[in-house]
C-alpha cells in the first residue's frame, strides 16, 4: 500500500511535480512512447501547459488513448489523424499535437464524429480553457482541422462544427513583457553558479546561446539545434523551423565581429571539453538541448537571479528587435530578420513604441505684434 500524499494532491497517481514540470515516476523504468527510450522520470509538459495537456501526455504514456475507438468516433478519428496528417510537422509541434488529439479523443469518447454539435465544441473549450485563451485558440485551429478531414476523407458529416464558433471571448493580448539589459545580464550570469555556490557545467554554454539568441533574434529552437555546416564564411544560414513548410523562408544572417565572437567562445568550449558535435551548442553528450532543457536552465537562473518578473527565454527576441528599433533601424530589415512575411507580425514583436521625429521647418504667415 503506498503513502498517503503529504505534496502534490489532486493530481493522478505517480504524477508529482518537479522544477514547474509534472513528472510521472512509474513503479518500474517505463517506456516513454514519445522517443522510444525506458525511463525512470518521465516528463509529462510543463505546468504552465495545464492539467488537460498533463493528462493527455499521461494517457498516451499509459497506452490509454487509443483503446476503444471503433470507425467513426472521435478517438478514432483522432488516432487516424495523428497517423496521417501531423508526419510534416516538426517533433516539437507532433507531440504537441499528439496531445492535444489525445485529449480531445478522451473527451470525446463517447461521441460519433456526425454527433459533434458546434455547442459540443464551445463547451469543450469553455470546460478547460475558460482562462487559457491562447490555448483555446490552439485546440480550436486544431479542431477545425481534424472535422476538416473528415469532411473530405470519410464523408462522415457535411459541415464542420468549428465555422460557427464564437471566439470573442478567448480574445489574446501581446505579451507585453520587454525584459532589461540588466536583468537578461543577471539571469545569464546566475546560470554560471549553481545553487550550491559552484561553477555549473553547463554556464558557459547557455551564456553563448543567450549572447546569440540575442543577437540573431532567431526561436529557441533554431538556436539550440544550430549546426556547425550551417555557419559559412561570413554568414549563418538558417532555416526559420516554424516557418518551414509554410512561407519556407531561408535567412542569411550577417556574421558580425559580436556574433563571430559567441561563435568562436562555443568551439572553444567545445575544443576545451574534447566534444565533437555537429552543432554549435551542445550538452555533454554531443545532442542539442531540448526545449525542456533550455527552459529549465533559463527558469533555474532566473530564480538564482532573484527576478520575479515572468521573463522567459523567448523575450530575448523581442528585446533584440525592440532594441534595433528603438536606434532608428529600419522596420523592412527588422522584419527580414525576424523572417516575418508581414510588417503587422513585427509590429507585435516592438514592445516599446519609438516616436517619429518631423524636422519640419514652418514659419507664421502672419506679423506677431
Amino acid at each position: 500500500m503506498s503513502r498517503p500524499r503529504n505534496h502534490n494532491k489532486g493530481l493522478p497517481k505517480r504524477v508529482y511535480i518537479r522544477r514547474k514540470q509534472y513528472c510521472f515516476f512509474p513503479a518500474d523504468p517505463t517506456l516513454d512512447p514519445r522517443d522510444g527510450k525506458m525511463k525512470s522520470w518521465i516528463i509529462l509538459c510543463n505546468v504552465s501547459d495545464g492539467e488537460p495537456a498533463m493528462h493527455a501526455a499521461l494517457a498516451l504514456v499509459l497506452g490509454d488513448s487509443d483503446d476503444d475507438g471503433e470507425v467513426g468516433t472521435m478517438p478514432a478519428l483522432c488516432r487516424e489523424y495523428k497517423l496521417n496528417k501531423l508526419k510534416r510537422y516538426s517533433p516539437e509541434v507532433r507531440g504537441q499535437y499528439g496531445a492535444y488529439l489525445d485529449f480531445i479523443a478522451q473527451d470525446f469518447k463517447d461521441f460519433g464524429v456526425a454527433q459533434v454539435r458546434t455547442r459540443d465544441c464551445a463547451q469543450f473549450l469553455r470546460n478547460h480553457f475558460k482562462d487559457k485563451h491562447n490555448t483555446a485558440k490552439k485546440y480550436a485551429r486544431l479542431m477545425k482541422k481534424l472535422f476538416r478531414y473528415a469532411i473530405a476523407e470519410h464523408g462522415t458529416r457535411d459541415d464542420n462544427p468549428m465555422d460557427q464558433l464564437d471566439l470573442d471571448d478567448y480574445e489574446t493580448h501581446r505579451r507585453e513583457v520587454l525584459p532589461t539589459h540588466a536583468q537578461i545580464h543577471a539571469i545569464r550570469q546566475a546560470g554560471m553558479i549553481g545553487a550550491d555556490g559552484r561553477r555549473t557545467y553547463s554556464g558557459p554554454m547557455f551564456a553563448c546561446i543567450v549572447d546569440m539568441a540575442y543577437l540573431c533574434w532567431q526561436r529557441g529552437i533554431d538556436m539550440r539545434k544550430l549546426r556547425e555546416d550551417e555557419i559559412h564564411e561570413d554568414y549563418i544560414r538558417f532555416t526559420p523551423s516554424k516557418t518551414r513548410d509554410t512561407s519556407g523562408i531561408v535567412l542569411d544572417i550577417y556574421i558580425t565581429p559580436a556574433i563571430s565572437a559567441v561563435i568562436e567562445r562555443a568551439r572553444a568550449i567545445k575544443r576545451e571539453r574534447r566534444m565533437t558535435s555537429d552543432y554549435l551548442f551542445p550538452t555533454r553528450k554531443g545532442t542539442p538541448y531540448s526545449k525542456t532543457g533550455l527552459e529549465s536552465m533559463w527558469d533555474r537562473a532566473r530564480e538564482r537571479a532573484k527576478i520575479a518578473d515572468g521573463i522567459v527565454f523567448r523575450d530575448l527576441r523581442a528585446l533584440g528587435a525592440t532594441d534595433a528599433h528603438k536606434v532608428g533601424r529600419d522596420l523592412k530589415d527588422i522584419q527580414t530578420r525576424l523572417a516575418h512575411t508581414t510588417e503587422k507580425t513585427t509590429r507585435i514583436y516592438l514592445k516599446e513604441v519609438t516616436p517619429t521625429r518631423s524636422e519640419l521647418s514652418v514659419s507664421l504667415p502672419w506679423e506677431v505684434e
